[in-house]
């Protein structure tokens, strides 16, 4: 089950936002005084590296999945949002519980942390709704990932790429995100990551003899756990709120066209105004830490900016794009080779 109290009626993040920034900086700065003083600790810890270094892969098989009609704030099919009329497939458009069972789903991946070409994964569905020639009710569609990159050639506004991305490649792993650590957008609860990933697919209608419909839209992708914020603050321990789930992503709001619906033409600064909303509290939130202090003590470190962004979901070259499957029947660990039956 989704925690909600940390979120007003409104759904709305209260406003202990800043408290549990502090406590997540505080659990990283207590992490090197804690294995320093634990020697059963720092063994297990070695133990563990070693084991990462021989098992450098994560394999995931899912099925199960919900179509869903929003991402946190951003309602995209549901009432009242961005393209309002789908009203008879989905009851609402700002919870997870609205969206709707899916056929044909299928979801297979391997990672690697850093990012390339050995990260790979294929999802199948069969869409609930028709907008467009490239997705009609009933037809069954594959994305397939194609590369691991925040920004692509053809976006047309290019924006900034978070630190903790940067310095992955744009697939990490053991990453939290979202909600109150403020790390991408905050209007979803924390989640705990297995694999974080963000880069661009293509889009197959597999009823239509693998037809490609789409191509090089933006993509972020989460194999991990929902973390009970409540209980991370209160004892310091990320306890999760739901099973493993494999969360996908895909998105494009083009400009200087016309949208379903009679919506636009938009502008760049508007088609990605809507991943994460412009309130959303990420975009301004940097790590609450003192660096003059810091220097003071000796320890000299760039100040960071804000670790969200808005993600460069403007392909004009693309049509209008959104799908977010959750899949909840999830398999998934490390293993020393990255071969998958089915991946290429």
């Amino acid at each position: 089950m989704i925690p909600t109290k940390i979120r007003g009626e409104d759904g709305r993040i209260r406003g202990n936002a800043i408290i549990g920034m502090v406590v997540a900086a505080m659990i990283v700065a207590m992490v090197p005084a804690i294995v320093a003083i634990n020697n059963n600790g720092n063994a297990d810890m070695i133990a563990e590296a070693a084991n990462h270094k021989n098992r450098p892969y994560f394999k995931v098989i899912a099925n199960n999945a919900l179509y869903e009609p929003n991402a946190g704030k951003t309602n995209v099919f549901g009432p009242g949002g961005i393209f309002p009329f789908f009203n008879d497939t989905f009851s609402c458009g700002d919870a997870i519980t609205c969206g709707v069972q899916v056929e044909g789903d299928r979801f297979r991946g391997v990672f690697k942390e850093g990012g390339g070409e050995e990260n790979k994964f294929i999802a199948e569905y069969v869409s609930p709704i028709t907008y467009g020639d490239h997705q009609v009710a009933g037809h069954k569609y594959r994305i397939e990932l194609i590369d691991t990159l925040w920004n692509s050639s053809e976006v047309a506004m290019p924006t900034r790429q978070a630190q903790f991305l940067a310095e992955k490649g744009n697939v990490a792993f053991n990453q939290i995100q979202h909600g109150h650590s403020n790390i991408d957008r905050a209007d979803v609860p924390m989640f705990f990551n297995d694999v974080a990933l963000y880069g661009h697919v293509n889009v197959y209608d597999v009823t239509d003899g693998n037809k490609l419909v789409a191509e090089n839209l933006f993509t972020h992708l989460m194999v991990g756990k929902v973390v009970d914020e409540e209980k991370a603050f209160e004892n310091l321990q990320f306890t999760p709120a739901t099973q493993t789930v494999v969360a996908l992503f895909v998105v494009n709001i083009p400009s200087g066209v016309e949208l379903p619906g009679g919506i636009g033409p938009l502008t760049p600064e508007q088609a990605i105004s809507f991943t994460p909303l412009g309130d959303d509290t990420s975009l301004g939130s940097t790590p609450p830490v003192d660096y003059g202090q810091l220097e003071d003590e000796g320890l000299s470190t760039q100040e960071p900016m804000s670790q969200s962004t808005p993600w460069p979901v403007d392909n004009p070259e693309q049509p209008v794009f959104f799908t977010f499957l959750l899949f909840t029947d999830v398999k998934a660990g490390f293993s020393s080779n990255g071969q998958m039956a089915g991946l290429s």
